[in-house]
């Protein structure tokens, strides 16, 4: 029993020299004996006691700072803040109804009047509905603080959207690359179409003529004058300015045409913003393209380019009405459908009702659709240009909104537009294979008379003929004039 309490002391005996050990004024032998007996210890007493870091962390190693002394409110000197003083005790009467006043009912004018004031008043003050006053919790120190930091980001935004924009603008600076896409393709994409866009804005916009006077502000005018929808163009001064542009009208007119007519409606609607009631759509009209097709001479590689032509008119339809913007009524719960856009080439129909998930039958709404001009004429090779031994050629040509009765049969005239083909059944099975038939969708329609020159005329020019009008000798200079263009011509 003895030697079983010796052993047993023994054995006991470590336990308090670990807790000794963990002294930090005995850390020396306490870190031997833990090296020594590292094997048979257990991982978690045998870490390294911490260190004292409070100071570091509370800043007591430095020298401790002595608070300034300030201004002490409560003491021997307190009264005098109550002391009276007569000039600074008495409030201000301005805008203050004393008792003895009466005060008339405001009337609704004046109610208003004082309700846009105080509206206006916490606008600067900086309060609106839910938000408080600026510095009515805070100093206004901390408002100077916040400053900066929201022109900081006023500035950081900026910055980011001018990258953006001139990322854009780095996109497209080279419109005429094409970047391996086609003309139709190239002008279909955002970018490159909003650049033209643009583009053709800053073109009417800033256009002028050898005199400095702006050309398109003047056209605008008079079109608005007479409640027209049409706007010419110059194709020369397209190409003077905008060559790009002009270079990718032939070759894809149909986006292009789209794109300018958006542009010029936002610079018509700019100079007159309800010239909207009058009409919600400007076409642009080309005139003067520079290449003249003969009606013969045109073949498959004109097809879906804009062609300018001449013939004489050898018939004309009435004017007929032709969905524009159509709606359709199901038939089964009057559900109304649309609006679908009309196009030249096919006609948009729906597949099924979505209310009630039919298929049809649908009818036209007659009173909700829009409807546009049209009119179908045949143009002639003028008898001069047709070779001997041979038949003039025709082709029929689509007028729609304001050109419609621009022209009548006997009419000689220069047509631009676009040359379409499209499904003729009755060619199928005249020749026994399919065949297309061919049609210009007409942009700009111009006589060949004395009235295009009349009406080409600018105000300088009016102003220049009714000048010389008044002058007295004017027979005689027009004499003059001939005898010496005859006696050069000799």
């Amino acid at each position: 029993m003895a030697e079983s309490s010796e052993s047993f002391s023994a054995a006991s005996s470590p336990a308090p020299q670990r807790r000794r050990i963990s002294d930090p004024l005995t850390s020396s032998p306490g870190r031997s004996s833990r090296r020594a007996d590292a094997l048979t210890s257990s991982p978690g007493r045998d870490l390294p006691p911490f260190e004292d870091e409070s100071e570091g962390l509370l800043g007591t190693e430095g020298p401790v700072e002595e608070e300034e002394d300030g201004e002490e409110l409560i003491g021997d000197g307190m009264e005098r803040d109550y002391r009276p003083i007569p000039e600074l005790d008495v409030y201000e009467a301005e805008g203050l109804a004393l008792d003895d006043e009466d005060v008339e009912e405001l009337t609704a004018s004046q109610r208003e009047a004082a309700e846009r004031a105080m509206r206006q008043r916490d606008r600067e003050a900086g309060r609106g509905l839910g938000r408080m006053r600026r510095g009515l919790l805070y100093d206004s120190d901390e408002e100077d603080e916040e400053r900066p930091a929201r022109k900081r980001r006023h500035i950081e935004r900026a910055t980011e959207d001018g990258e953006e924009d001139e990322e854009m603008i780095e996109s497209i600076e080279n419109l005429e690359d094409l970047k391996g896409h086609s003309v139709r393709e190239w002008v279909s994409m955002a970018g490159p179409r909003l650049e033209i866009h643009h583009r053709f804005k800053n073109f009417l916009r800033t256009h002028v003529d050898s005199h400095g006077h702006n050309v398109f502000k003047e056209r605008i005018s008079d079109m608005c004058k007479e409640n027209r929808e049409s706007l010419v163009v110059n194709y020369e001064d397209l190409a003077a300015r905008e060559h790009v542009l002009a270079y990718f009208l032939p070759e894809a007119p149909a986006e292009l045409l789209q794109i300018f007519d958006e542009a010029a409606l936002e610079v018509v609607l700019a100079m007159y913003p309800k010239y909207d009631r009058i009409t919600n759509h400007i076409h642009v009209r080309i005139s003067h393209l520079p290449l003249v097709e003969e009606l013969r001479s045109l073949r498959q590689l004109h097809l879906n380019q804009l062609i300018r032509t001449s013939g004489v008119v050898t018939s004309c339809t009435g004017v007929l009405p032709q969905l524009s913007m159509v709606k359709y009524n199901c038939s089964k719960c009057n559900f109304i459908l649309g609006p679908f856009c009309q196009s030249q080439n096919q006609e948009v129909k729906p597949g099924s009702c979505p209310e009630c998930q039919s298929t049809g039958p649908f009818e036209i709404n007659m009173e909700e659709t829009i409807y546009q001009n049209y009119q179908r004429i045949r143009i002639q090779e003028s008898p001069g240009k047709v070779a001997a031994g041979r038949l003039p050629r025709s082709k029929d040509a689509i007028l729609l909104a304001d050109l419609v009765d621009s022209c009548k049969p006997g009419d000689e005239i220069e047509l631009t537009g676009i040359y379409h083909n499209n499904y003729d059944g009755s060619l199928n099975t005249t020749n026994g294979f399919p065949v297309f038939a061919t049609i210009i969708l007409a942009n700009h329609v111009a006589k060949k008379d004395n009235k295009v020159a009349v009406g080409e005329l600018t105000d300088e020019d009016v102003k220049m003929i009714t000048s010389l009008s008044k002058d007295q000798q004017i027979g005689e200079k027009a004499d003059l004039c001939q005898h010496c263009a005859l006696h050069l011509w000799a």
